[in-house]
């Protein structure tokens, strides 16, 4: 027997792949009476930026402008989630109970979703490839790659060929 899945955590880094892999799990989470939580992850500043920042500018406006631009960041992401689950589901999150919940955090991508699929105690996560060119078709990317290694839960890697929105995926619908 299968286990059941209930929560499916969704990962999306918002890229051309972003509507696709969203359809195949909308289409999953309809045939397994699933909740879907999206998890989009923002990487903080690299070390260089960080190196320049604190190079030129004084210590209390770099800690002000890395709150500011870390929390607006989120935000702006956030409200992005919120037009992308209203355009393809045609409601807004309040009217679908599809969608349980959105999350948009800061951190190393890899941890931040292990971290995030054990506090929503997800059955699956569920993320993106690309595939197309030789290269993409031998490795997966570095993220997936690292979540499909240290994940104690299921992971389902959806290919996406490099296709228009409309043309994939349809298999479950």
């Amino acid at each position: 027997m299968f286990p059941q899945i209930k929560t499916i955590l969704y990962t999306t880094a918002l890229g051309s792949h972003t509507r696709p892999v969203f359809r195949f799990t909308v289409a999953l989470a309809r045939q397994h009476d699933a909740k879907i939580v999206l998890l989009h992850v923002v990487e903080p500043l690299s070390n260089s930026v960080r190196f320049l920042l604190d190079s030129y500018l004084p210590s209390d406006i770099v800690d002000t402008l890395r709150e500011q631009t870390t929390h607006g960041t989120l935000e702006k992401f956030h409200k992005r989630l919120e037009q992308f689950c209203a355009e393809e589901l045609g409601s807004t999150l309040e009217q679908t109970p599809l969608i349980s919940e959105i999350r948009v955090v800061s951190g190393f991508t890899p941890d931040m979703i292990l971290r995030e699929a054990d506090q929503v105690n997800a059955d699956l996560i569920v993320m993106g490839t690309h595939t197309g060119s030789r290269l993409r078709t031998d490795l997966l990317g570095s993220t997936t790659r690292r979540v499909t290694l240290l994940s104690k839960r299921p992971v389902l890697i959806v290919p996406v060929a490099d296709a228009p929105d409309n043309e994939w995926p349809q298999a479950l619908t």
